[in-house]
């Protein structure tokens, strides 16, 4: 008997409805979190079996610095061996540039006209596409300023190598430079803001409120707090356990439904490395919270340590 296959509800993320939830999947290239990659595969299948239409990636996420383009590859080999009941075409992969690694593992930045093309073309060949569906601007390059930067990726649209764009770690300001030059979501310009969010971290809620004002999709990364953060959400944020219970689910669950009830912009990319956990993420869609547990849960206070806390801050706007 064949599977039959249900559609997950849907948000706006620029011309698509996606599902309300994306999967993340940095987890599956990373070294000390790294699946089998038949295991890697499977948790990609599961994802698309329960609906998921959203995959977020990035040339960066890779076991080493000498494998940069693992985690597109993978998704590419992923997305060729699907023999189920979802729609491969109704899938929105995005990427993202303007990070590099280096010999020695060293981590830098390069969002220069040159540098975004060159880490662009090569996701395409890494994905195996001929143009990306949504190509997100990863991180600010100190060295360039922030609007030099989107027209860099103003190009690569123009050129016709991605179909929309958006942006990552992004401060309000930026956000706003950004918007001045590439357009907002219903002009071809920004699609998209992904940024750190989480019970753990909330410092961008002026990005998500603006984001929320103008349609553009805003994409939590990390949203559970990050994957050693995850396990510990129960005793770390009592409030989302003692709710979780009044569910019977789980905080990591309560988490997520509270993230998509911040705003209906908001679509979660938690990441997984086994396809059970990608059941407990899909499970997160069909608990409604009550006004009151949507207060309770907002009224915690955040940790306010970003879930890469020995990163350097975010370079203010040049």
């Amino acid at each position: 008997m064949s599977a039959v296959f249900t559609p997950l509800p849907q948000r706006q993320l620029g011309p698509w409805q996606v599902s309300e939830i994306g999967l993340g999947a940095m987890p599956l290239s990373f070294t000390h979190m790294l699946p089998h990659r038949e295991q890697a595969i499977a948790t990609v299948h599961r994802a698309l079996d329960l609906g998921i239409t959203l995959i977020d990636s990035s040339n960066v996420y890779a076991p080493t610095w000498d494998t940069v383009g693992h985690n597109e590859e993978l998704l590419a080999e992923a997305l060729s061996l699907y023999t189920g009941p979802a729609d491969i075409s109704s899938i929105v992969l995005t990427t993202k540039g303007g990070i590099t690694r280096g010999e020695g593992e060293t981590w830098m930045r390069d969002g220069s006209a040159s540098g975004l093309k060159e880490a662009c073309e090569a996701s395409m060949t890494a994905l195996g596409v001929t143009v990306i569906d949504l190509y997100q601007f990863h991180r600010h390059d100190p060295r360039e300023t922030y609007a030099d930067q989107m027209r860099a990726i103003l190009a690569l649209r123009d050129l016709g190598w991605v179909r929309e764009v958006g942006i990552s770690n992004a401060t309000l300001p930026e956000l706003e430079v950004a918007l001045e030059i590439l357009g907002g979501p219903g002009s071809g310009g920004v699609v998209s803001v992904q940024n750190e969010f989480s019970p753990r971290y909330r410092e961008d809620r002026e990005v998500l409120d603006r984001c929320t004002e103008l349609g553009i999709a805003f994409l939590p990364w990390s949203p559970l707090g990050g994957s050693d953060n995850a396990k510990n959400l129960d005793s770390q944020f009592n409030e989302f356990a003692v709710v979780a219970a009044e569910h019977d689910s789980t905080a990591q669950e309560i988490t997520l439904a509270w993230l998509l009830k911040l705003s209906p912009v908001v679509i979660p990319i938690p990441g997984a490395t086994k396809p059970v956990t990608v059941d407990s993420i899909v499970r997160s869609l069909s608990i409604e919270l009550t006004d009151s547990q949507f207060e309770r849960l907002s009224a915690t206070e955040s940790i306010g340590e970003s879930f890469f806390p020995e990163s350097e801050p975010r370079s203010p706007l040049r």
